[in-house]
């Protein structure tokens, strides 16, 4: 019966995430429950949305919690909350064919993805701001984005870490 649910829950939430009302889920660390994220104009609809999900009708779980979220640092108007739906190995068919990010630039934007600041990331490297802003540049123009809130869905995941 479980895995009859988690199928009627995978087909529940497939269609809304192919409309970009889902826009990302995963497992907590501990394995104690599930993240889901949606985008909806309200509370109301959040709750409508969990009220129909195959786990929530069969009451196989112990606890429901509808929380309202902000994206820290923002994104563009209508732009939805990247990088939920891709390839496993992190990137779409467009990155694939621009120039990868060097090492050097890969260990920046990951030191940017943990919140350090440029004078941060200067002073680890014994270098100036001005010197880690033309990295970061050069590292938004091969990744096609403008802002650090795109960085993360924009990232090479498939890249080794050079940290």
């Amino acid at each position: 019966m479980r895995r009859s649910i988690h199928l009627a829950h995978r087909e529940y939430w497939r269609p809304l995430a192919e409309q970009g009302v889902l826009v990302g889920t995963g497992p907590w660390a501990d394995g104690s429950g599930v993240l889901l994220i949606v985008q909806v104009p309200d509370d109301a609809a959040a709750r409508d949305l969990v009220r129909g999900d195959p786990y929530v009708r069969s009451q196989s779980i112990a606890e429901v919690r509808i929380r309202q979220w902000h994206v820290l640092l923002g994104l563009p108007e209508g732009e939805r909350v990247p990088g939920i739906v891709r390839p496993r190995d992190g990137q779409t068919a467009d990155s694939r064919s621009r120039e990868p990010l060097t090492p050097h630039e890969h260990r920046i934007a990951l030191m940017m993805l943990e919140g350090m600041t440029n004078r941060q990331i200067a002073e680890h490297f014994s270098v100036s701001t001005r010197a880690v802003e033309l990295h970061i540049t050069r590292i938004y123009r091969k990744l096609d984005i403008g802002r650090r809130a795109q960085l993360a869905a924009a990232m090479p995941w498939g890249q080794r870490s050079y940290l």
